[in-house]
């Protein structure tokens, strides 16, 4: 009886395994697994857990509205769904967005208002609704266009005369939040200018662009991650040689499965960034390549994802799916947003 129950346990693992792992390969699964994401996410944040996310990291109810935005407007556009249950939740997040409790932590007289990290995230969620068909169906119009179209006032007017790094907060600039801005702006000409600002203003050898303004020789996987898939998002020519750069320096791969180092160095050094690492691999840069590779074409990042979902420890049922006993909503939302880019 004993060793029934065992192979009964070993055969269901097994099983567990395999759709973990097939996922992001079987479009039936993938997408079950988005729309169950998608609908827990969205209940939790409604019933306010965006503000015990607020609690937990500086930028939480911004960040976790923001991502779960993105993922629901690029679903939405690359399987070309349009409704107002869709266009209902990524409303809900554009009104979290703009509430008082999101701007609290950001300083309202920073040049732009509340700083480029608020104004970066918040206007790549308006112009991507606005140019996604569920924005029909949007019940917050007049809202977003406004908040839009203020955000890309004050930027073109800061950067009309020469380009150059906004601040994030009162205490400093970081490049990856201004490329999340350039990323939402259609005025190529000034995307331009500004992305070379960028990378002149960085001194790695490498000629990858640094982590943060105060330091310009030290690069960081988890932010180059992002820059990485920025520049993609924005356009930059010389894309395919920057990522080369990013791989050679960060990346190994094991079995098609990409790790990416945070620190150069392969240390164990880590922050609210990085999230955890391990060996010198680190969590939020690894996850965050996989949004960065899919952009890219990069085959790889399906396997990187399907890893990722499996050590994450996956329960899916009911309608809802979520990763580490529902411990680490941050989580979740990097790995949702990453999956529909796949």
């Amino acid at each position: 009886m004993i060793r029934k129950a065992i192979k009964f346990i070993g055969i269901a693992l097994l099983l567990y395994l395999l759709f973990c792992l097939a996922t992001p390969f079987i479009p039936s699964l993938k997408e079950r697994s988005i729309k169950n994401q998608i609908h827990y996410l969205s209940k939790i944040l409604d019933g306010g857990y965006d503000n015990t996310l607020q609690q937990r990291f500086p930028e939480g109810k911004l960040f976790s509205n923001a991502l779960l935005a993105l993922s629901v407007i690029e679903y939405c556009d690359s399987n070309q769904k349009s409704d107002t249950e869709y266009a209902e939740i990524v409303d809900h997040c554009v009104m979290r967005i703009q509430s008082q409790r999101a701007t609290q932590n950001f300083n309202k007289d920073l040049n732009p208002e509340y700083g480029i990290f608020y104004c970066g995230w918040s206007n790549l969620v308006y112009s991507r609704y606005l140019s996604s068909e569920i924005f029909a169906h949007s019940q917050v119009k007049a809202e977003v266009i406004a908040e839009s179209q203020k955000i890309v006032n004050e930027i073109t007017q800061i950067q009309c005369d020469s380009s150059r790094i906004l601040r994030s907060y009162s205490g400093g600039s970081w490049p990856a939040d201004n490329l999340i801005a350039i990323s939402s702006l259609k005025d190529e000409t000034l995307k331009r200018n500004w992305i070379e600002s960028l990378l002149e203003r960085s001194d790695h050898k490498s000629g990858l662009i640094h982590h943060s303004d105060g330091e310009p020789s030290i690069i960081r996987g988890s932010s180059s991650a992002l820059l990485t898939y920025c520049l993609d998002q924005s356009g930059y020519e010389k894309i395919a040689e920057y990522n080369a750069n990013f791989q050679s320096i960060f990346i190994d791969t094991y079995l098609g499965i990409e790790l990416v180092k945070e620190n150069a160095d392969g240390s164990n050094r880590m922050d609210y960034d990085s999230g955890p690492v391990v060996f010198g691999y680190g969590a939020s840069a690894t996850i965050m390549n996989i949004k960065a590779q899919a952009s890219l074409g990069n085959s790889r990042s399906k396997v990187t994802w399907a890893a990722m979902n499996t050590i994450a420890a996956p329960i899916n049922f009911c309608g809802k799916k979520f990763y580490l006993l529902k411990q680490e909503p941050m989580l979740d939302l990097f790995l949702l947003w990453g999956c529909v880019e796949l």
